[in-house]
């Protein structure tokens, strides 16, 4: 939903803002306790800068933990401790050499720039180890002292490690079926709500997260139901999708015929709810649920021999739905039995070579990202110029603590504009008032070792919990955290406060400075995005029209299913990543609401696009009827898509796309055929009437 407020308004009010999904109190706690052994043995004997450094490689690569599932997880931390552990070295050795430290710098920003590529796993373990080499780069030690203090951290990252791996018997699979189980909840909440488009672009993404890297240490039975049951939630969700189509017209108060299908939906809904609701609920109340879901499908059955006895004869897709659901209901059943079950005796990791073969696809689409246009390469350059900035103007005021301002210039750098500036303005008063209430509690009291271990622990949690609810909450206590690290080693508590507050501010300027020197605008990447979504929504319908040709009635009604899937899941991916990019549009400074306004017009015509393909999808799920002419009609949706993509990014530019021509004359048999006659017609149509607010965007944006 693009915003209606302001722009410097809204990126107050994200500052502000506390997404109470993202606290994360039990994951908190466990990277908290990884920096407890550090601290006790350091203090214990007697070393404890030693101890501090290995609380450093703790701390930063609990962070890594936060991306990835579980296999994924282990294998980015693992990374993460090595790319720890040669920062800190490198670090240490570069420190008394400034033009050396800036190369280093330099190599350094940029790797971690393109490491996006990799994922946000990957770009997490690669901003960890900037963050070490620019602390470790203060301290300025020999060979030998530096290979003992990389050490340290090698040992706090691997404690870490250690401790993810432990909580795996304990977690079972509850975080898989919550992810399934929101799922179906989503689904459940567009049933309910009268939709008259497509659902959520981003529906299924949690439960394909989840799924695509599930517990190793999980009951392997359970992991394959709860697959299925997340395959037939997009089967469920085209099947949805046909419904909404059909009521429509009741939704508008146009037709009283569609009062099946709402009724149809409504019941849906509830049954959805009732499986999603069963999914996330504790393993120690699902047996009760069981029975509560089972009378919930009894009434299922019941309302539909009462709602729709003579359409489910008419239409199919009711009798499809009512399989879908009756399945899920019993893989849920079967999930609830087998997912509070541990597997002990070896591991079942999974298809590894999936992650091997997603790796070699990433490297192979390495050589976009260093195209000239490429918006990851402008970040990895925007990186560089931050952390060479910051720490040429550290050592050029002299700051004491002057690797604050590259740290903090790296982590408030975002890709956008709008969360460059909220982070810096986060980062700015958190570390004010952290700086503030540790050096006003350590005026009162002062504080013993084991005082201030305790303290560093529970401010690590908060730390750690408060990271993706509320970025200015995390800056209070992380900055509080590491003035109290300081403390511990003796370090004045005021005077690290104070100038750590000048280094925040300093880095934060850095930051915005760069970015609007060298900026990435959403309003830019835009027109590009729309263009690949109007293209990939043609490429899916063309596909989904092309299964109903009579070529395929040979086939007996054998379907790509799969083929299918990606091309919608690539339709899908599209959509959210222009609804993604315009709600970041419209928070940019100069932003022409015209264009805003318009963008979204666009975004919601292909979404009813969207819905009419996902419709029509769902009948290629039941016996349906086959047509001639299909092929070269699913063939002119697609160049009529690709014709539109290219108008979006002829404007401003000299040149034109050639235009196509009418699509050709629907089958006389298909006009027959009401329903599908309907659903393809308003396809065709929809595709026609978003050639108009695309020209209709061009000239807002030519006049500006």
């Amino acid at each position: 939903m693009v915003r209606k407020s302001g722009p410097w308004r809204a990126l107050l009010d994200d500052v502000a803002s506390v997404e109470r999904s993202g606290m994360a109190v039990s994951v908190g706690l466990r990277c908290a306790l990884g920096m407890l052994p550090p601290l006790i043995i350091g203090v214990a004997t007697g070393y404890v800068g030693d101890g501090v450094s290995a609380a450093v490689g703790a701390l930063v690569v609990g962070f890594v933990s936060f991306e990835g599932r579980y296999r994924s997880t282990l294998r980015n931390m693992m990374l993460a401790s090595v790319g720890v552990t040669v920062s800190a070295f490198v670090g240490a050795i570069a420190a008394p050499h400034l033009l050396l430290l800036l190369v280093v710098l330099a190599i350094w920003g940029f790797l971690a720039g393109i490491a996006g590529a990799f994922g946000p796993g990957m770009s997490m373990a690669a901003m960890q180890a900037v963050e070490v080499l620019v602390v470790f780069s203060s301290l300025g030690m020999g060979i030998e002292g530096s290979v003992v203090q990389s050490l340290w951290v090698l040992g706090g990252a691997l404690l870490q490690i250690i401790l993810l791996v432990l909580t795996w018997p304990t977690r079972r699979l509850d975080g898989e079926m919550a992810s399934v189980g929101e799922v179906y909840r989503r689904l459940s909440n567009y049933a309910r709500s009268s939709p008259r488009t497509a659902p959520a672009a981003d529906q299924l993404t949690s439960g394909a997260d989840w799924l695509g890297d599930p517990n190793p240490l999980g009951d392997p039975s359970a992991i394959v139901a709860l697959k299925e049951l997340f395959q037939l939630a997009q089967d469920i969700r085209l099947s949805l999708s046909a419904l909404v189509f059909e009521a429509r017209g009741e939704f508008d108060e146009a037709e009283t015929e569609s009062q099946w299908a709402i009724s149809f939906l409504q019941q849906a809904a509830v049954l959805l709810g009732a499986i999603g609701d069963q999914l996330s609920l504790s393993t120690s109340l699902k047996a009760k649920v069981r029975l509560w879901s089972r009378r919930h499908r009894r009434l299922f059955v019941r309302s539909l021999d009462l709602v729709a006895p003579e359409a489910d004869a008419s239409r199919p897709i009711l009798g499809l739905l009512a399989r879908q659901l009756d399945r899920a209901l019993h893989l849920t059943n079967e999930v609830a039995t087998a997912g509070s079950r541990v597997v002990l005796p070896g591991l079942n990791i999974g298809n590894q070579g999936s992650l091997d073969e997603t790796l070699r696809r990433r490297l192979r689409g390495l050589g976009k990202v260093l195209a000239a246009d490429s918006e990851l390469l402008f970040h990895a350059g925007r990186l560089v110029l931050v952390l060479v900035a910051g720490t040429y103007l550290a050592h050029a005021f002299g700051l004491a603590n002057g690797y604050w301002v590259p740290m903090t210039a790296a982590v408030v750098l975002q890709g956008d504009f709008s969360g460059t500036v909220q982070r810096g303005l986060a980062r700015l008063g958190g570390t004010l008032i952290g700086a503030v209430a540790v050096t006003e509690l350590a005026a009162l009291v002062v504080p013993s070792h084991g005082v201030l271990i305790v303290s560093i622990v529970v401010l690590t949690w908060c730390t750690y919990a408060t990271y993706r609810a509320n970025y200015f909450l995390y800056s209070i206590f992380l900055t509080s955290d590491v003035v109290a690290m300081f403390a511990i080693i003796g370090s004045p508590v005021g005077s690290t406060s104070e100038e750590r507050a000048i280094a925040t501010a300093l880095g934060g300027a850095v930051a915005i400075a760069v970015f609007i020197l060298w900026p990435t605008w959403r309003r830019r990447l835009l027109p590009k995005s729309l263009a690949a979504m109007v293209r990939t929504q043609g490429a899916y319908a063309k596909a989904v029209l092309s299964c109903f040709d009579t070529t395929h009635a040979d086939d007996d009604g054998v379907l790509d299913v799969e083929e299918l899937r990606v091309l919608s899941v690539s339709a899908r991916s599209s959509r959210q990543l222009a609804a993604t990019l315009l709600e970041g549009m419209s928070t940019e400074p100069g932003t022409q609401q015209a264009a805003v306004a318009t963008a979204g017009a666009i975004l919601s015509q292909v979404n009813f696009c969207a819905l009419l393909a996902l419709a029509l999808n769902a009948e290629l799920l039941t016996e349906h009827q086959f047509f001639s002419g299909m092929i070269e009609l699913g063939n002119a949706i697609e160049q009529l898509a690709c014709y539109q993509a290219d108008r979006l990014m002829s404007f401003g530019s000299m040149s034109d796309p050639e235009e196509v021509g009418p699509p050709p004359p629907f089958p006389s048999d298909l006009v027959a055929s009401t329903v599908l006659y309907r659903q393809i017609l308003e396809l065709v149509s929809s595709f026609q009437e978003l050639g108009a607010l695309i020209e209709q965007y061009g000239s807002v944006v030519l006049m500006i």
